[in-house]
């Protein structure tokens, strides 16, 4: 999708001299010994013109579509390293369960706990003192 966008505005970013109506329609004045050699030149001026730019602008895509390429690459090596993490984590944890009740029981355990300390608090002794 990004690619499409900026083709779209290289596009719109070129603004030729000449199109191909005004090439095939162009007059140039007689002269007596056949065209006039300045308003050739001057028309042929206009066209090398439009090649170069578009010369330009197909090795600034070239450029970009090559940094787009560099830049997969890495992501893919990237994503490989990744998934190789992912891998030894998956093993290092693969003796970890996980269950819902572990957690309603842990926090079940929790709030008894937290009753107890809050009875011990009124009663007037530090539950971490207690050993």
């Amino acid at each position: 999708m990004l690619f499409a966008y900026y083709k779209i505005i290289k596009v719109m970013a070129i603004k030729l001299l000449l199109n191909s109506k005004e090439i095939l329609e162009k007059k140039f004045a007689g002269a007596p010994r056949g065209y006039d050699p300045i308003a050739v030149d001057e028309f042929l001026d206009k066209i090398i013109n439009d090649y170069l730019l578009i010369e330009k602008n197909i090795l600034e895509d070239a450029s970009y579509v090559q940094g787009l390429l560099d830049t997969i690459e890495r992501l893919k090596k990237e994503k490989s390293d990744l998934e190789i993490e992912l891998g030894r984590y998956k093993e290092r944890f693969s003796n970890i369960k996980a269950s819902d009740n572990v957690t309603t029981d842990n926090m079940e355990l929790l709030k008894k706990v937290n009753k107890y300390e809050r009875f011990i608090y009124r009663i007037g002794y530090n539950p971490k003192d207690i050993k």
